[in-house]
């Protein structure tokens, strides 16, 4: 039940917010890579263990390449707001 209640609720949020959700968080490669940064963070901190196959450099990675993604291929797929 609850899992429906937040459903709807995102689903109306997104309506008024952005008009079509559905295709930006298909474009959304930065908030995908922040995501992954924000785990890849939490792992290597909570279980020390993973720290000897992930790199320290995993999530500095993954952050510079959300930005690579917001500044440059997310730039060029946005739609014009008149329209």
């Amino acid at each position: 039940m609850l899992r429906t209640l937040f459903s709807g609720a995102r689903d109306a949020v997104a309506r008024v917010l952005i008009p079509d959700a559905a295709s930006t968080l298909k474009r959304a490669w930065s908030l995908r890579l922040i995501e992954l940064a924000m785990l890849a963070d939490i792992i290597l901190n909570v279980v020390p263990v993973v720290s000897d196959y992930l790199p320290w450099w995993l999530t500095l990675a993954l952050l510079v390449g959300a930005y690579v993604a917001r500044l440059l291929i997310q730039n060029k797929e946005a739609p014009v707001a008149d329209k």
